[in-house]
């Protein structure tokens, strides 16, 4: 799944419920945070944000860092595999909790 164009572009139908939705877009965008800091380069960040956040097309961004729309292009690549990779780990384990969470609440009923 990539869950940083869901994260970005979605209208949120990838998820069961309104709650899962609120849930997961919470833990995404405390992490998410985290993953560009620490586990991205500056360059990539710099293009994941242009991208996302400023809603630049490749050839903007190229224009805008000085470098050509393929360096670019493999900028965001790697930096989107980093991300999901990443992302998917934390979702992986906030659904084990969520898990967890509602069964203790039906047992606890």
């Amino acid at each position: 799944m990539d869950f940083i164009e869901n994260f970005y572009y979605s209208e949120d139908d990838y998820f069961s419920s309104i709650d899962e939705q609120q849930i997961s877009r919470s833990a995404i965008s405390a992490v998410l945070p985290l993953i560009m800091k620490n586990d991205l380069t500056d360059r990539q960040r710099s293009c994941l944000k242009l991208k996302y956040i400023n809603r630049l097309n490749q050839s903007e961004i190229a224009g805008k860092l000085n470098l050509s729309q393929p360096t670019v292009c493999r900028h965001i690549s790697t930096a989107k595999s980093i991300v999901n990779n990443r992302l998917a780990y934390c979702l992986a384990a906030l659904n084990k909790a969520n898990k967890m969470w509602i069964d203790f609440e039906n047992s606890a009923h």
